[in-house]
């Protein structure tokens, strides 16, 4: 059924546009919602249908759907309408060694997190995430006017990098059906120059090769390249999970740091949803903003730079000195070893961070419907609180979200050290400085879970 949706030639595009359509709503709807009360904006997040849609359960479907079934979601996704559109008639230029080395994705990355997160609260204001959305749509069409082909997609999306690590885990992947076909191909038409500004049937414009695919990282899985080959040789394929993390994966120092502030991050949002964990994860942060007095906004800056870039620079950092100087690794070997023997446990994580705010904001549902703008439904649960209680839907899901929060770390934790096992050229001093790292990180976010969610 997958494949046949991608061969026809409209599918993806329709959906695309439907996608399109749907987020322009969804910034209209959050236009003009405003506060500078934090407390009420906590509250507002939830009762803007816009807000709610948008934080609650379209990005939290972006995660799941990464893990599970890899880059799907840029099948779909409007910016890739938008970027191509505007690469028919622009200047068409080449990406420099900047953009290609990956950077421009993990900067951009991390300026959203620290910045418009955790300093502007753009996931808290709806109007804030209206503004960000149509930075998002500016930054695609720029893009496509002033770079050839895809290069938003490929070297400047914001979750590019995050998309490609997830996808390593997932149960599909895109490849060609026999290479000899390929092989024996004269028109090449899936990397063919005079198809690359095609509305249907483009080649690849994320200068990819189909039959030299090795992992999921790099295709978004547009679907072009179905309706480009002539052969009919190019399908959505099953593979046992996580099957590409047991191949040779090089990673990019970009890619590197963009997965230090993940696990960072996720640290921050599985922690700080105990408030007793919370304490002790924001004892730092909060000590940096008492010493020097910070305050207001820039104390989101402050706990952002401290928990999502240095703790865990400081965290990887340690194990690869050990490995450097007792297992004779290089640094970016070290640090590769670290992030793929790490991936499975801080996916595992983000998954349940995706569980718990969609299911946690069932209770707002009724009042988003009936007063999508949310302003008077906030000031109302401003007041009384107790509006949320006793809604039968999530007090019927919290036990199952209770299992899968002990399910999926130790899920994680099995598969961390099964790859650290099937590691390739990785000795066993390497290995066992991987358990080691592997075995702590997973242990907060258990011990953590068990405590939280059993007693």
């Amino acid at each position: 059924m997958i494949n046949k949706l991608f061969k026809n030639k409209y599918f993806l595009s329709s959906i695309q546009f439907l996608t399109l359509t749907v987020f322009v709503l969804l910034i209209y709807g959050a236009i003009g919602i405003t506060t500078k009360d934090p407390d009420f904006a906590k509250i507002l997040r939830n009762t803007n249908l816009s807000n709610l849609i948008v934080w609650s359960y379209w990005w939290p479907l972006i995660i799941v759907t990464a893990i599970i079934f890899g880059r799907f979601w840029c099948s779909i996704c409007p910016m890739e309408l938008i970027t191509s559109f505007f690469g028919k008639t622009g200047l068409r230029k080449k990406p420099g060694k900047f953009l290609k080395s990956g950077w421009g994705i993990t900067l951009f990355y991390a300026v959203i997190l620290i910045v418009g997160i955790h300093t502007f609260a753009i996931h808290r204001i709806p109007q804030y995430m209206a503004i960000y959305m149509l930075v998002l749509f500016a930054v695609a069409a720029i893009t496509g006017l002033v770079w050839e082909k895809r290069t938003f997609c490929s070297y400047v999306c914001p979750i590019g990098h995050l998309l490609g690590l997830y996808s390593l885990l997932s149960v599909k992947k895109l490849r060609v059906v026999d290479t000899d076909v390929c092989k024996s191909c004269k028109t090449k038409d899936c990397i063919s120059k005079e198809n690359q500004y095609k509305f249907v049937g483009r080649s690849c414009t994320s200068e990819l090769y189909p039959a030299t695919l090795k992992d999921n990282r790099a295709c978004i899985l547009c679907g072009q390249c179905f309706k480009s080959c002539t052969k009919d040789n190019i399908a959505i394929q099953k593979q046992k999970i996580a099957a590409d993390l047991f191949t040779n994966i090089k990673l990019s120092w970009a890619e590197i740091a963009f997965f230090l502030i993940v696990s960072g991050f996720v640290v921050y949002e599985i922690l700080t949803e105990w408030s007793v964990s919370k304490k002790i994860v924001m004892a730092i942060p909060d000590y940096i903003n008492g010493s020097f007095h910070i305050s207001g906004s820039l104390a989101g800056t402050t706990k952002a730079i401290t928990l999502f870039a240095l703790l865990p620079l400081i965290y990887y950092f340690i194990f690869a000195i050990m490995k450097r100087y007792f297992a004779h690794e290089t640094w970016k070997g070290a640090f590769t070893q670290l992030v793929l023997a790490l991936l499975p446990i801080t996916a595992s994580m983000h998954l349940l961070k995706a569980l718990l705010k969609t299911t946690s904001r069932i209770p707002y549902w009724n009042f988003a419907i009936s007063d999508p703008k949310g302003v008077h439904s906030a000031d109302l649960i401003m007041k009384d609180p107790g509006l949320l209680n006793n809604n039968f839907l999530a007090s019927f899901i919290s036990p199952a979200i209770s299992f899968f929060a002990i399910i999926l770390p130790v899920t994680g934790l099995i598969l961390s050290l099964y790859i650290i096992r099937k590691q390739d050229n990785t000795n066993r001093f390497s290995k066992t400085i991987s358990i080691l790292a592997v075995l702590i990180y997973s242990g907060i976010f258990i011990t953590t879970l068990i405590i939280w969610r059993m007693t």
